[in-house]
């Protein structure tokens, strides 16, 4: 009991006295915290820049330039006078979009004649692209849809009537998951965590890899009088005491602040914060004993953090992927905390159906750190990495 204790004060001495482990474990989660929450604050992007080239100059297209301002979503900042200088705003990223009205665009359409107004957006700017031709498509339509039940009540069509003929099929569309179309709900339950993730990993790989780095493994070992479980807990404990600290305070400024939903389980939630901290900090472990130095487990764990948004499903859905890539995806902790956080936080899922997520965040811990624990207890009994780099 004595080293394990001595071990635990020695462990919270560095968290707050090593400047590298400070950086990881305190400043740089409360500022990803802060940034993140800030960032799409708002839920949505708005007064997205766009310019407008109105050839015609006729009431009809002032009103249509009128409707496009007045989106939430846009903003006509831009009124080049000719073609090529819009052009050149959307490639120069000043504007997401160029609508160019085309001449004889209102007597066109007072005759019955079809016209076109061209849109032209960058599409490898999937957001605001996507907000753009979205909130573009938006008013053309209510616009021709006003045209259109003006006629038909000019000839004497009743108004129910005219709508009825102009649109005779309607949708009535209902969002199962992420109701809200919040933008920050959903990208920034993601983003947040895993940058939790990445620090956990760092912290955890620096504050095992330091003591291999500068030849304090064998000391270390003697204080834990060479029983590996004793030192693995009392080096992990404070670290994931801090990092569940952290993260509560992420749940509290959630849930709390910016009032995401939470239609779940609290408890659920909170146990898979948990899990992630603990399946996180097992990995590092793996990665220092498969490494030869301490800057190649650091790589690692960097890459591995990385790694994770990608087969998570936040910005390409796993069931989209190829099939050996949807199996790959389920080596990552993330991949499963954060399937677990979106249904009981947003979707309402049963606890039931979340029970999968949490049995696999709890045998993946179990495992990696058996696996890692025979090549562990060499490298401490040899004091060092493989190379001292």
């Amino acid at each position: 009991m004595g080293s394990f204790s001595h071990i635990i004060k020695r462990e919270f001495r560095m968290l707050f006295h090593n400047r590298a482990i400070f950086i990881f474990a305190v400043i740089l989660p409360i500022i990803s915290i802060v940034f993140f929450s800030s960032l799409l604050s708002n839920g949505v992007a708005r007064n997205l820049p766009i310019a407008v080239v109105d050839l015609d100059n006729s009431a009809l297209s002032r009103n249509l330039i009128s409707q496009l301002d007045a989106t939430p979503e846009l903003k006509v900042r831009y009124k080049p006078i000719n073609q090529f200088e819009g052009e050149q705003l959307v490639k120069q990223i000043k504007a997401y979009g160029l609508v160019t009205i085309p001449k004889n665009f209102g007597s066109d359409v007072r005759q019955g004649k079809q016209t076109k107004v061209l849109n032209q957006y960058n599409s490898n700017l999937l957001l605001p692209s996507g907000l753009e031709n979205k909130a573009y498509r938006k008013v053309v339509g209510t616009l021709s849809a006003g045209v259109n039940i003006q006629k038909q009540l000019a000839n004497g069509t009743n108004i129910n009537q005219a709508k009825a003929n102009y649109q005779p099929i309607t949708s009535n569309n209902h969002v199962l998951s992420n109701p809200y179309t919040n933008y920050s709900y959903y990208l920034n339950s993601g983003f947040i965590t895993l940058f939790l993730q990445i620090f956990v990993i760092l912290t955890t790989i620096y504050c095992f890899g330091s003591d291999l780095k500068y030849n304090k493994g064998e000391k270390l070992y003697a204080i834990g009088k060479g029983k590996m479980t004793t030192i693995i807990l009392a080096k992990i404990l404070p670290y994931t005491l801090w990092f569940f600290l952290i993260g509560m305070i992420m749940l509290f400024s959630m849930f709390i602040f910016q009032d995401f939903p939470l239609t779940g389980n609290k408890i659920i939630v909170i146990i898979s914060l948990l899990l992630l901290i603990l399946s996180s900090q097992a990995f590092s472990l793996l990665f220092i004993a498969i490494s030869k130095s301490f800057r190649e487990a650091l790589t690692f764990g960097s890459g591995f953090a990385a790694v994770s948004l990608s087969f998570s499903g936040i910005t390409f859905p796993i069931f989209g992927m190829p099939l050996v890539l949807q199996w790959f995806s389920q080596i990552f902790p993330f991949t499963h905390f954060f399937e677990l956080f979106v249904d009981q936080t947003q979707r309402g899922i049963p606890v039931y159906y979340s029970i999968k997520s949490i049995l696999i965040l709890l045998f993946t811990t179990i495992i990696v750190v058996a696996l890692s624990y025979k090549k562990l207890t060499f490298l401490f009994k040899q004091g060092s990495f493989l190379q001292r780099t």
